[in-house]
């Protein structure tokens, strides 16, 4: 299986890549995009592919397509469009970190905390909406205990994601895999929480 890691820098790139390169049967590629030509000029590697313009220009999905890889890893602060998506044969997985299909889109771990609700993180086949993608590979129940501020507690969640990563390869390659339906019938998407109830979030973390 060809597998991209697509990131906004090389260093996110390269932390999800060393995790999952020893797989049997994993080919892995970076893909850094937006970072300009004068860096293009100097990185010269068989498994590093830099896009100078945006993921989404054609160019740039043109490139994708070329690589011809059967699975996309987001590491990468972008929106992705269908025509970025399709350029991978089964998808991109994104380690979301929020359980779905309960909590979509922002500030999800500190709104899961305030509800009194499990923290964790979804790893899902994205699509071009905002965490609605219907294949849930995996989930990962994580404790916000000695998390004492929501900080520290998104830290560890997004900090998971080259080993969650890693763990959905060896689900998504087994004979046996069968996606779970991301029903969004039962969640809601929720927004940027207040730091007002940000605050009061951190206190029931402290109290934890």
């Amino acid at each position: 299986m060809r597998v991209a890691v697509v990131a906004s820098s090389i260093a996110a790139g390269v932390r999800i890549a060393t995790e999952i390169e020893n797989l049997p049967g994993v080919d892995v590629f970076i893909v850094v995009c937006n970072v300009g030509m004068r860096l293009c000029r100097y990185l010269r590697s068989r498994r590093l592919f830099v896009l100078s313009r945006a993921l989404d220009d054609v160019n740039s999905t043109d490139r994708l397509r070329s690589l011809q890889c059967d699975l996309g890893l987001h590491a990468a602060n972008v929106i992705y469009r269908e025509p970025v998506i399709s350029a991978f044969r089964l998808g991109i997985l994104n380690a979301h970190i929020g359980i779905l299909p309960a909590y979509r889109g922002r500030s999800v771990a500190e709104w899961s905390v305030l509800q009194g609700d499990r923290t964790g993180v979804t790893v899902f086949f994205i699509d071009s909406g905002i965490d609605t993608g219907a294949r849930i590979v995996l989930r990962e129940f994580i404790s916000p205990d000695a998390k004492n501020s929501v900080e520290k507690l998104k830290k560890v969640l997004f900090g998971c994601d080259a080993r969650l990563y890693r763990q959905a390869l060896e689900a998504v390659m087994s004979s046996e895999f069968q996606c779970e339906r991301n029903d969004t019938s039962k969640g809601r998407r929720y927004y940027v929480m207040s730091k007002m109830l940000t605050e009061a979030v951190n206190q029931i973390l402290v109290a934890t």
